[in-house]
This record gives C-alpha cells, structure tokens and sequence, in this order.
C-alpha cells in the first residue's frame, strides 16, 4: 500500500468511525487489534482515531476499511505476480478486436515509467483468468478505457470500468470511435482515433503524472530509468518527463545527482546537469 493509499484509508476510517460513541470505537478497535487506550486527552474522536491507527499494518488498514463501508471488497494488499510493487499499475480496458494495438499500448507505457495489464498478456495459461482479472483490477493504481466500438456492449469491460469507479482510481477514457458514457462520461478524454500506440502512450502519461495515485511512483520509475541511460538521447528524454511531476522529492534529486556522476550518458548529455541543478534548487536534495 502506497503512502498515499494509507493516508486515504485513514482519513476516511477516522470520517467515518468517529461518527460512533467512545465505547464502541475502543471496541471496533480491539476487534481488528490496533491500539486503544481509556486515558486520550488528545482531542476529538477523529484524531483519536488517527492517531491509534496510524501504525497499523496496510492488512489491518484495509479490513477495518471494508468492515467500515469505506474500501471495496475486491482491494487488496497483496501484489500479484505479473505486478512489481513499484510499479504505477495500469489496467488496459479493452475489446478483444483491438487486443494487438493494447499490446502495443502496453509495450510504449514502458518509456514512461508505467507497467500495463492486458489480460491476454499478463494472465497465465495455467491460472483461472478470472480471478486473475479481479487481482488485477483490485492492485491496479489507474485504469485506462480504450472506447472502440462494441466496448459500451461488453460486460467485462463494463465491469473493470465499475470497479474503477468503486475503488475511486483515475480513469483515463481513449475514444477510438466511441464517446465516454454512463458514470464515467464526466472524465476528460484522450483522443486516439488515428494514432497508434506511440502517440498515445505520452497523452496517458501527462494525465497520470499529475495524480497521486500513479504520479509517485512513476516518478521514481523515471528516476531509475535515468540512472540506468544508455544513450544522450534518452537521458535528455527522461529528463523532461521528471520535470513534468509534481511529487519529486529530495530522495529523487540525490538519486539524479548520482546518476550525473556515474552515468557519462547523463553527464554529457546536453542540458541534462543544468536540468537537474534547477531540481535541486527547487526541491533540495537528501
């Protein structure tokens, strides 16, 4: 569970608990094992709660959410084999008419520190694809909607959309022909009619960057990514794409540092110090 996913579990555990009498907080609490005590002089309901649930484990966290209403039943803690737990995870929503251009989609996300999921990628043969379906869209960080024609038809596609929309992760909808409908048609969408996967990869990353969902780790993702360059090209590049976020952080900085130092494929690439020297003003360094 990302920082992020813990501070929302929390505030709304908090919201939503503090609306009980004293006597059955304490309880609720010691039913799921986290903290309690009869001697809080530290204020209201709400931050007693925080502050008693502040060091749980992400396990624990999530149970006392689902028991509260405030989390779906499908969100869970655990990582699935086809994720790593850095990566900014985003499922690919798709019809199986155009499953060759989401894979192709799924192979760009990797220039931009994203990993995708299509199911008929990332399921093994040996694994029941349904529940692999659902671990996927309970871990999934954003979902992507590829609307062509026939997805508005699909029940899958209409369930991975619901189950974004019940989990409150970013959607970002792609109209190939087909406009977004139903509860998600409030979300601002791509247009992808006419491009191919390249084209569209960069639109999907600026509406992710700036999310604290995926942006976090995205950044991170870059950030490795630099350090590991292979050429002057693609150090000027990732360069660009870190100083789109917001969420770099002094970690990050010391982490591009370095890489100028051991890296001559970011020392020499033009511009690419100075960049990183304007970072450090802006963001102080570890």
């Amino acid at each position: 569970m990302t920082p992020s996913e813990r501070i929302k579990h929390i505030r709304d555990i908090a919201k939503e608990l503090s609306k009980e009498e004293w006597p059955l907080i304490d309880l609720t609490l010691k039913q799921f094992s986290l903290r309690w005590t009869t001697n809080w002089e530290g204020g209201d309901k709400a931050t007693y709660v925080i502050d008693m649930i502040s060091d749980a484990s992400d396990q624990s966290l999530l149970d006392l959410a689902k028991h509260l209403g405030t989390a779906s039943e499908l969100e869970s803690v655990a990582t699935p084999n086809f994720w790593n737990p850095s990566d900014a995870r985003i499922f690919l929503s798709h019809v199986s008419k155009i499953k060759d251009k989401t894979s192709h989609l799924k192979d760009a996300f990797v220039d931009y520190g994203m990993r995708g999921f299509v199911a008929h990628d990332d399921i093994e043969p040996t694994k029941e694809w349904q529940n692999e379906i659902e671990a996927a869209l309970s871990t999934m960080d954003a979902l992507v909607a590829l609307l062509s024609p026939g997805f508005n038809e699909s029940k899958w596609c209409d369930q991975e959309v619901g189950v974004a929309i019940g989990r409150r992760v970013p959607i970002v909808p792609v109209k190939v022909d087909l406009d977004p409908y139903g509860l998600f048609g409030k979300y601002q969408a791509i247009q992808g009619k006419g491009k191919n996967p390249t084209e569209v990869a960069p639109l999907i990353f600026d509406a992710l960057i700036s999310k604290p969902q995926t942006g976090p780790k995205i950044t991170t993702q870059l950030v490795r990514m630099l350090r590991e360059s292979r050429s002057w090209d693609q150090s000027r590049r990732l360069i660009g794409l870190i100083e789109k976020s917001v969420y770099i952080v002094p970690e990050h900085v010391s982490a591009m540092r370095k890489a100028e130092e051991e890296n001559g494929e970011v020392q020499h690439a033009f511009g690419v110090p100075e960049k990183i020297t304007e970072l450090e003003k802006r963001y102080g360094r570890s």
